[in-house]
Parts: structure tokens; sequence; C-alpha cells
């Protein structure tokens, strides 16, 4: 099992069929930088009223400091073969005494659609669970946000809660729907593609 000080020497590798993650460099920076400046990729990310750019820079900040925290730990999704880096993925708010974290992820838009989301975040759970010895994850997403609950529910997580936030940013509550996994839930998640002949 890995702990965050056996992390600080560095993220293990994770492969699934088409992808490849990895721990986030330098080099990464003008590639985020480019899909965090479209206004859809951002669009239920770190709610704020500032310009495109400035919110990406933001985020950008924000990424580098909890990761060198590991307060989060924060995958790049890579496409096998190319190397083309498509979008991030990252276990927020890890709370390693409780055994949990929060599921975050953006892509690329033009890779949107093509199955990848998911085949990141499955792979990422399966590292939680089996290797990171969590006992539960969670993730949330706005209401208007109907691709993320499509993703959450197709990978396993079960709408837990609905909460109401307020958004300074557009002046008005919103629901947030809150979805979990536990262990338990994961390995039964993990039994039924495993007899389907499917892998993650």
């Amino acid at each position: 099992m890995h702990t965050k000080l056996a992390l600080r020497q560095g993220l293990p590798v994770l492969s699934s069929e088409r992808l490849r993650m990895r721990a986030l460099e330098p080099d990464d920076d003008e590639v985020i930088l480019h899909f965090l400046n479209d206004s859809e990729v951002i669009q239920y990310l770190n709610r704020v009223n500032l310009p495109t750019k400035m919110r990406a820079k933001r985020l950008m900040k924000e990424i580098r400091i909890s990761g060198a925290r590991l307060e989060s730990i924060h995958y790049g999704i890579c496409l096998k073969g190319t190397g083309c880096l498509i979008g991030i993925i990252s276990f927020q708010q890890w709370k390693e005494g409780l055994k949990q974290a929060q599921i975050g992820y953006m892509f690329d838009r033009k890779y949107w659609g093509q199955g990848y989301a998911a085949e990141a975040l499955q792979r990422l759970v399966r590292f939680g669970f089996e290797e990171l010895d969590f006992e539960r994850v969670e993730a949330r997403c706005h209401e208007q946000n109907h691709r993320s609950q499509k993703l959450l529910t197709k990978s396993g997580l079960i709408h837990k809660k609905t909460q109401q936030h307020f958004s300074f940013f557009q002046k008005q509550n919103q629901d947030i729907l809150v979805y979990e996994m536990d262990k338990e839930q994961y390995r039964h998640y993990r039994r039924g593609y495993n007899e389907s002949g499917k892998l993650v």
C-alpha cells in the first residue's frame, strides 16, 4: 500500500487500455493552460467571477500547491503511443487518517465523448481502493452537469445526496449532487466487470 510519505518519492504510473496516467511535469503547463482557457472546460470548476484566463491561472496555481503538499494527487492523462496530454484527474482533499478523498477531473474538450474520462476514472478509483487503501471516495457535480452525472454513474458511484450551494458567480443557489462509493461497493463493481470479461 502507498502512503503519503511514500508518494513524496513520486507517483506510480497508472495504465489502462488506451491511457497512461503519470505525475504532472513542468512542460505540461502550456497544454494544461490551453484547455483550461476553454470556458466550457472550466464551466463548473472553481466558479469565481474572473475572466477565463485569470481563472485558468488560478486553477493551475491551486493544482501545483495542493500537489506539492500532497493534499491532493494530480495525474496527467496521456494517450498511449503518442504521449499526448488530454486531461487531469485527481484525488482531492485526501484525508489519509479517514482513508477517503474526493475525485476531480477535467479534459481537453476535443477528447470529450470518446470514453477516455470513464477509462481514467475507473483506473484512478482502482488505485484508490487497491493501492491507497481507501474506504470511501466521493465526487461532486452541479445539477446542470449531465455529462459528469452520466460518467459517475457509469463508473459505479452512487448519488447519495444533494446539497445547496450559493454561487456568488451567478448570485443564486445551486444544487450540488454528491456521489459516493465505499470499498464494498467497489468490490461488487469490480466483480461485475471481471465476470463480464471487461477490464478496468
